[in-house]
């Protein structure tokens, strides 16, 4: 659990993340350098915004809404895209983010249990 200022920290950080996941994923056009970095971007990009927002969950409910929210950022993000720029859906970008949402459910809860564990 956090305390009263970690989680006002956590929630600014998490604020600013999905601010500049929002900004970043609407740019008209995206540099060529990072074009072999765009799937390790995406799972960076959500596994760290769903593990931000599970840092800040109390419940197994709380920790749910904020993966279905996440996942459906990712999915609105890329609905977006297709509307604004008439690109393609790309569901590759929308299945990469869901698994980095996964992934990160999992490697808090890993976390939590080794905590546990070397408490006792």
């Amino acid at each position: 659990m956090l305390g009263g200022r970690r989680v006002a920290m956590v929630t600014r950080l998490a604020a600013f993340w999905f601010l500049l996941l929002i900004v970043g994923s609407l740019q008209p056009a995206r540099p060529h350098a990072i074009a072999g970095l765009h799937r390790g971007i995406h799972l960076l990009a959500f596994g760290v915004g769903a593990f931000l927002l599970f840092s800040l969950s109390r419940t197994w409910r709380q920790q749910a809404l904020s993966a279905l929210a996440t996942c459906s950022l990712g999915l609105l993000l890329e609905y977006l895209q297709h509307m604004i720029y008439r690109n393609p859906m790309e569901w590759w970008d929308v299945r990469d983010d869901t698994f980095a949402v996964v992934l990160a459910f999992l490697v808090m809860h890993i976390a939590l249990m080794f905590r546990s564990r070397t408490s006792e």
